[in-house]
């Protein structure tokens, strides 16, 4: 276990965009530490940007939070996007824990879906 680390790097435009660069296992231990981070950045900025290319580990729970996330983006008309899916490591979670659509869920009315497509 490596641990987590979370880069934050905010825009300096009112409403701008909020990115976190988020390394290492992405797991239960850590999930609190993860959340609160998220909550942070949806306070303070129109949109989220998750960069998972530094993860190393990724259980359900780190699925899990990703969803919620985008869910709790549209509830809160805020822009939220993720970077690193192509990572081998969470591409290989992604799949085996049955997360690729082919269309979102029925939250996803903004068809903005972050398991849509981007696989190989």
């Amino acid at each position: 276990m490596d641990g987590l680390t979370i880069e934050k790097e905010q825009s300096t435009e009112q409403g701008g965009t909020f990115v976190l660069r988020v390394g290492g296992d992405l797991t239960i231990p850590f999930a609190g530490e993860f959340r609160g981070a998220l909550l942070d950045a949806f306070d303070a900025a129109g949109r989220v940007v998750v960069n998972l290319e530094g993860v190393s580990a990724v259980d359900i729970t780190g699925l899990q939070l990703l969803c919620s996330a985008h869910r709790s983006a549209c509830a809160r008309e805020k822009g939220f996007g993720v970077e690193g899916l192509t990572n081998s490591v969470l591409a290989e979670a992604v799949g085996l824990a049955g997360f690729r659509r082919h269309v979102g869920c029925a939250a996803d009315v903004g068809k903005s879906c972050i398991w849509i497509g981007g696989y190989e």
